[in-house]
């Protein structure tokens, strides 16, 4: 089996009119736990509190030696 290291994900979301729901989420930053993932969603969200950008995480994998098919199969979206 291959390694698979969990990270956490910091996403950004703008909401406006004159851009796309694609163009208009973005990956902030990639941090290495679940706290600090927190804490920083919140800050950015009290820091931008009244505007139409939103922060929140999500659970990300780094196969740093990539991936196989072996570790697709073994691997289900819910992990």
């Amino acid at each position: 089996m291959r390694e698979k290291i969990n990270l956490y994900v910091v996403i950004r979301v703008d909401e406006y009119e004159s851009i796309s729901r694609e163009d208009g989420i973005r990956i902030k930053e990639i941090l290495p736990t679940l706290e600090e993932a927190v804490e920083e969603v919140e800050r950015l969200n009290k820091l931008n509190a009244g505007t139409r950008s939103h922060y929140f995480w999500r659970l990300g994998r780094y196969f740093p030696q990539g991936r196989t098919k072996e570790s697709d199969k073994s691997s289900s979206v819910s992990e």
